[in-house]
């Protein structure tokens, strides 16, 4: 089935994948634009597509479905942004005796404390100064990102990264401690250097990133531990994907031999193709795989948003609610702009006395790099989907 390439950028997302190829006649003052639909079922394999488009490249634009704006109002955000005396970017929170804290992206690993969920006061950093293993991995490394912290085997668990911009030359650690609160006397953070690298390389004729075994960013990780008890890191970005890779429970270090599984990535083709920040929960029988997509700081033209699919094995496939694959682009959306806040992504899940909660950080139009903590109550519809929407 075909439909005209002005009508292609109004048609829902889910189910297909729109190419609209644009030719120029003979008659330069007469164009003609086919649009040419690929479905799942239609047996076309990424290869076959990929040489297509080496053919076709210099005619070929892949649109952006628009997809509908939520339809409803959000759960209200709890947390005070004027409580927020600096930026909180990236955020992971976790409870630890009566406080709650939550870590950010900085320079050293800047983390915060509350005791309400609502105000906030920065309370120290994790690092005095950036680790050496991590300088002598990348010497050029200038900050301490994308934190995830968890509770295992008795200690909290700090994964960090960091990376070079615009590269995939990043290296993600481990630090741990028995306790997250800086007053108590055993506070003291160990860490166990690195989990994670990937590089740029070249091997004559195409360029890879991650090593010699798969493609994929070392950023971003969050660390999971399934319904059996195993231990998994899930990470990465747009060069490679959301890959999940299975982790030793003593070390935490990957297993041997371990496979890195994609999850999720997006058409390197489409506008603003960015994939981000996966994070894992399991709920109602499914595992849910939220992840963030498009550029977090492009001031106000930004769509930074979080996006989720679910699946019954947490090695996947995920889908998202239309029942479109999380590895070719798919993920139903979740938030993506609150009000005058936007860059709404970076998404952590919390509970607590059976409630969810979703955190992630917001921006303001004016403010591109300066990020807010933003918390609000994450609902279960009744086909169990999760739902930021307020319940009537």
């Amino acid at each position: 089935m075909s439909v005209k390439a002005s009508e292609a950028l109004t048609q829902p997302c889910k189910g297909y994948i729109v190419f609209c190829i644009e030719a120029l006649l003979s008659n330069a003052a007469h164009k003609r634009t086919w649009a040419v639909e690929l479905r799942p079922s239609s047996g076309i394999t990424s290869f076959f597509i990929f040489k297509a488009l080496l053919v076709v490249a210099p005619m070929l634009l892949l649109t952006s479905c628009a997809e509908p704006p939520l339809n409803c109002a959000l759960n209200a955000n709890i947390a005070d942004p004027t409580s927020q005396t600096s930026p909180i970017h990236d955020p992971s929170l976790i409870r630890a005796g009566a406080h709650y804290y939550v870590y950010s992206s900085s320079a050293l690993g800047t983390f915060y404390r509350s005791g309400d969920l609502r105000n906030w006061q920065r309370a120290g950093q994790v690092f005095d100064a950036l680790p050496e293993w991590l300088l002598q991995q990348l010497p050029d490394a200038d900050h301490i990102g994308a934190p995830d912290l968890a509770f295992y085997n008795g200690r909290y668990l700090y994964f960090y990264q960091s990376h070079i911009s615009n590269t995939c030359n990043a290296a993600t650690g481990l630090a741990t401690n028995t306790t997250l609160n800086p007053d108590d006397p055993d506070y003291a953070w160990i860490d166990h250097g690195l989990i994670l690298r990937s590089t740029p390389h070249y091997d004559g004729i195409d360029i890879y990133c991650g090593n010699q075994d798969a493609t994929y960013n070392a950023i971003d990780a969050h660390f999971f531990v399934d319904q059996e008890q195993i231990p998994w890191l899930v990470f990465g970005s747009t060069i490679g994907g959301i890959k999940l890779i299975e982790l030793d429970p003593e070390t935490l270090q990957p297993q041997p031999n371990a496979e890195f599984i994609t999850l999720a990535q997006r058409w390197l083709l489409q506008d603003d193709p960015i994939i981000e920040a996966p994070h894992l929960v399991y709920r109602n029988g499914y595992y849910y795989l939220f992840v963030s997509f498009n550029h977090c700081c492009l001031d106000a033209d930004t769509q930074y948003q979080v996006r989720v699919g679910r699946a019954r094995q947490i090695q996947g496939p995920y889908y998202d609610a239309d029942h479109w694959p999380m590895f070719l682009g798919g993920g139903t959306l979740l938030i993506a702009q609150d009000g005058d806040y936007m860059a709404t992504g970076h998404s952590d899940l919390f509970s607590e006395s059976g409630q969810d909660w979703l955190v992630h950080h917001a921006k303001r139009p004016d403010q591109a790099y300066r990020a807010y903590l933003h918390i609000r109550k994450l609902n279960w519809s009744d086909d169990h989907w999760p739902s930021l929407c307020a319940t009537p």
